[in-house]
């Protein structure tokens, strides 16, 4: 069987109270969503949280990929325990024998919108335009659905944009860039 058969990306983009969740097969968007974290006592026990849900997405799609949005350093106890969590993220998917990549957010944004600046509203419009059917979750919405739904948009965009700097590594036959 070929390699592009197999190919199946799983995208996190790790937050602390909600996880956005892509999964991409062949260039076909297979899954999206929002995994919510709830507000525990710890940090321990959010982190176990968020590594249960990964452990479920993985069993669930089995993944040949795992891509996660890069974080970065700061220096707060949010950012701490996000930083914690992409790395466990990580660690999970090596330790499941998938190959795991990191992508910063503006190569993501320059890949999917072609503007390494461009806003989550401008990023979620790209992504609808490739996927039409994810139009119904743009705003105009209320300010936590806004939120929710960016966090699951931003998901998409990491496996597009892996997907499209990685096709011809996976994939025979040549593929369109999603702006063109």
């Amino acid at each position: 069987m070929p390699k592009s058969k197999k190919t199946r990306i799983l995208a996190i983009d790790p937050g602390t109270r909600e996880m956005g969740v892509a999964v991409l097969g062949k260039g076909n968007l297979l899954y999206h969503g929002v995994e919510i974290l709830r507000k525990l006592p710890s940090p321990q026990d959010r982190l176990r949280q968020g590594r249960v849900a990964v452990g479920r997405l993985i069993r669930n799609f089995r993944p040949t990929i795992l891509v996660v949005e890069k974080t970065f350093i700061a220096k707060n106890r949010n950012t701490a325990l996000l930083n914690v969590l992409a790395d466990e993220i990580c660690a999970l998917g090596r330790r499941k024998g998938i190959e795991v990549v990191t992508l910063a957010p503006n190569t993501v944004k320059k890949i999917v919108s072609g503007n390494g600046w461009a806003n989550k509203a401008e990023v979620a419009r790209a992504v609808a335009e490739r996927y039409p059917r994810l139009k119904a979750y743009l705003p105009p919405c209320r300010k936590w659905k806004q939120r929710r739904h960016h966090n699951m948009f931003d998901a998409v965009a990491l496996a597009v944009a892996y997907f499209f700097r990685n096709a011809a590594r996976h994939f025979a036959a040549p593929l369109e860039h999603p702006t063109d």
